[in-house]
């Protein structure tokens, strides 16, 4: 019995080890340009779990955000504020 459970845990432990991003910060600020138009400034990057969040600006149109970009580099729109 205790054998199973420490096995159990020893696989539990090494798959959860496999689910690091591979994505970078630059790479995720590159995503989250192409995904706005205009010239868009990042403001703040931060790591939180297994995505990036990306605080922009746009002061062409008057237009602030915070977007996440997850480990597969797919876009979530956070916050979007125009003035």
């Amino acid at each position: 019995m205790k054998r199973t459970i420490f096995t159990f845990s020893s696989l539990l432990l090494v798959g959860c080890q496999g689910i690091e991003s591979d994505l970078t910060e630059d790479q995720a600020i590159a995503i989250v340009m192409e995904h706005h138009s205009g010239k868009v400034e990042i403001v703040s990057v931060t790591k939180e779990w297994n995505k990036y969040i990306v605080a922009w600006e746009n002061e062409e149109n008057c237009e602030w955000g915070t977007d996440s970009v997850n480990e597969k580099g797919e876009v979530e729109n956070e916050e979007t504020a125009i003035c």
